[in-house]
């Protein structure tokens, strides 16, 4: 299995863009301390719908970066098993090279 190399490299602007409209979504909220005590039921309301909106955001986010990491995982996995392959190959040649250059130096 190939490195999807073109993938990684396609999902790292989207990753740094939703980063960083977390980053300043949270720069511009309220610090909870300072937040007024909702006056009625619906502005209560109104408050709970949208931290609900934003943990469902969140939980979206989570999600992304676990499946981004899975198949990180898998590409990185795959990678290791070709690099063990390929030094065992370069072993393998390294020796049938110095068993033909001592087969050539000794006729």
């Amino acid at each position: 299995m190939a490195v999807p190399w073109l993938q990684i490299v396609q999902l790292v602007p989207s990753i740094v863009d939703v980063s960083r409209e977390l980053l300043k979504r949270t720069k511009q909220m309220p610090p909870p301390e300072v937040a007024p005590v909702p006056q009625d039921s619906d502005e209560l309301i109104r408050r709970v719908l949208r931290l609900e909106e934003n943990e469902r955001r969140q939980a979206e986010l989570v999600n992304e970066m676990a499946q981004q990491l899975a198949n990180m995982t898998r590409a990185l996995t795959s990678l290791h098993r070709q690099s063990l392959w390929l030094g065992g190959t370069a072993v393998v040649a390294i020796i049938v090279a110095v068993i033909a250059i001592g087969m050539a130096a000794s006729q």
